[in-house]
């Protein structure tokens, strides 16, 4: 009996109450119905009332005043007003570098002595600063006359040479035409061992020695017979 009178006042204190600003529905009233409606807080407004208030810290500006700082950002400064340039006053001790054109004439005694400082004795055959002008003489040879340029050797590495082919290349450029020729070279050991190479150069020596130094760098191995040939 305990238990059922406190489950009854217990229904009796839970009682609806309708909201004084929403209309109670009656038979006579049509119902309304918004799809985009607002959702609306379950709160009361009574009980908001009595929350706490949220409060906002204070401003940059105002915290630091009271620290003792100065947090001035140029607020009375107009960003459109025409500031002259101030030129920085050079110091005491400044003294200004004169211009080219107010430096004396170099003689050709001092343009001489330092180029051969820079680029070591030139071939005038005279040093200004007592150089040795025969230091370069060891390095190079002076050939003169007719026939004078040594013949390059031939390489001696086992392969023989096939000239294949040989043919002047005629290039049209804005000044004019530049002939050239082309060479085609084989290359091999008679042991398996090929090389195909293609060279140009203004002369046809030096075209088919390009292209015997490129066949070498292209060397292929081909399955050969026990007669020293390849099945064809």
């Amino acid at each position: 009996m305990a238990v059922a009178s406190s489950i009854s006042s217990l229904f009796s204190t839970l009682k609806l109450h309708s909201h004084p600003s929403e209309p109670s529905l009656s038979a006579s009233s049509k119902p309304h119905f918004y799809p985009l409606r607002r959702p609306t807080s379950s709160i009361p407004p009574s009980r908001l009332q009595g929350s706490p208030q949220l409060r906002l810290p204070l401003s940059r500006a105002k915290s630091s005043d009271e620290d003792g700082v100065d947090t001035s950002f140029f607020d009375d400064v107009n960003p459109e007003e025409e500031v002259p340039f101030e030129q920085v006053a050079p110091p005491e001790d400044y003294v200004p570098f004169p211009s080219f054109d107010e430096l004396p004439p170099e003689t050709e005694e001092q343009i001489a002595a330092a180029y051969e400082e820079i680029y070591g004795p030139a071939y005038s055959g005279m040093s200004i600063l007592g150089n040795d002008i025969y230091v370069m003489d060891s390095k190079v040879k002076k050939t003169s006359g007719f026939g004078s340029k040594k013949k390059k050797e031939k390489v001696r590495d086992g392969f023989e040479e096939r000239v294949v082919q040989v043919r002047r290349v005629t290039k049209v450029v804005k000044g004019g035409k530049q002939l050239s020729f082309r060479a085609i070279v084989i290359v091999g050991n008679k042991q398996g061992q090929v090389g195909v190479g293609v060279g140009k150069a203004k002369e046809v020596i030096s075209a088919v020695e390009k292209s015997a130094t490129n066949a070498r760098r292209n060397l292929v191995t081909v399955p050969m017979t026990k007669n020293a040939t390849f099945p064809h």
